[in-house]
């Protein structure tokens, strides 16, 4: 495997995770308090998960295209 197509794995990755979270947004919008907050405790983890996949995706991309 090259490092480009282990990039875009990790791009498509993000991009799952990303569709993910912005339905839970619009869900936790619309909760009660501790619904809300446990919502938000998921959706910053997920977030998290979304921006390592993001970096290290486009990372990968970038060092395939030196090569």
């Amino acid at each position: 495997m090259d490092y480009n197509e282990w990039g875009t794995e990790y791009l498509d990755e993000a991009e799952r995770l990303r569709k993910r979270i912005t339905p839970l947004r619009k869900q936790a919008a619309e909760e009660g308090s501790e619904a809300a907050a446990k919502l938000y405790r998921r959706i910053s983890v997920l977030n998290d998960m979304y921006l390592d996949c993001l970096h290290t995706g486009q990372y990968l991309v970038q060092s395939g295209a030196k090569r």
